[in-house]
Formats: C-alpha cells, structure tokens, sequence
C-alpha cells in the first residue's frame, strides 16, 4: 500500500507540477501579451499625440495664418475667434494714417492760432482806433468848448459895450408919467 500511495503521490505532485508550470506558462504568456498589447496602445497613444502636436504647432491656428481668420463674406471683414492680429503690414499703414491724422490735426491746431493770434492782433488795433478816435472827440470837444466859451467872452463883452452905449447915448431920455398918462385917454 505504501508503494502505490507513494506513486499516487509522486503522481499527483507531477500532475501538480505539470498543472503549475502550464498555469505559469499560461500566465506569462498572459503577461506578455498584455505587454505587447500596452506597448502598442502605448506607441500608438504616443504617434496620436505626436501628429496632434504636429497639426497644432504646423497648423493655421498657431501659425497665425491671418487667411484663415477671412471671412467669406468679404476680404475686410475677419472671423473674431479665428482672427490672431494684424500683419506688419496692416500696422504699418494704421501707423502711417495715425501720423497722417497727428499732422492734420497739428496744422489745423496751427491754423487756429495764427487764427487767434491775428484776430487778438485785429483787435488790439481795433481799441488803439478807438482810443485814439476817443482823444481826437475829446480833443475837439474841448476845442469847441473853449471856442464857445470865447465866443461866449465875445459875446458878452460885445453886449456889455452895447448895453453901456445904450445906456449912455439911447437911453439918456427916459420917459416921465406924463408920457405914460397920454395912452388910453379915449374910447377909440
């Protein structure tokens, strides 16, 4: 008994063993597939994301390929979300109206103060006239005044002298009531 339970057991631990290294061989092969399998998920996950990279970094969008941000509605209209900025060229020519509308607005400015300046001359020359009209009417004013006062001097004195020679050769006769008493002594 001793022998056919020890060559049952030498069995068993064969089969067993056999049972072990299929099991083993079963799971490295297992193994290596998934391996495989995870460095090909691996390798291709690695080409998607570098071809992404590649269209991103190569593509319009980063190249800021201004054609892309035209839109189809007219070659001066842009699409916002597309749209990276302007070319040199286009800040070139805004730069170059910005000086142009800077000079424009200089000469205007220019413009306006000679402008002020020659009406302010205008007017100063303008309040000289008028003080100078001013003193000439003073001037002759006072000249009219002193012409009349010695008109009036004249004047005066002339009838002064005639008042005295009235008084000394007209009126050296005066009247006496017997001359008043002669009016009003009849009815007609």
């Amino acid at each position: 008994v001793s022998t056919q339970s020890t060559g049952k057991q030498w069995y068993q631990r064969r089969v067993r063993g056999n049972l072990n290294v299929a099991t083993k061989n079963y799971n490295a092969a297992l193994s290596a597939e998934r391996k495989a399998r995870e460095s090909l998920d691996k390798q291709k996950e690695q080409d998607d994301n570098f071809t992404e990279l590649s269209n991103q970094v190569f593509g319009d969008v980063l190249t800021e390929n201004p054609e892309v941000a035209q839109s189809s509605f007219g070659a001066h209209r842009v699409i916002p979300d597309r749209w990276k900025g302007m070319s040199p060229e286009q800040r070139a020519e805004i730069q170059r109206i910005q000086d142009m509308q800077k000079e424009e607005k200089q000469r205007m400015l220019d413009e306006e103060k000679e402008l002020y300046n020659e009406y302010e001359k205008t007017a100063l020359l303008q309040a000289q006239k008028a003080i100078l009209m001013e003193r000439e009417k003073n001037r002759k004013a006072a000249e009219l005044e002193k012409s009349i006062a010695e008109e009036n001097m004249r004047l005066a004195t002339e009838q002064r002298l005639n008042q005295t020679r009235l008084n000394k050769e007209v009126y050296t006769n005066p009247p006496t009531d017997d001359y008043f008493a002669q009016f009003n002594t009849c009815t007609r």
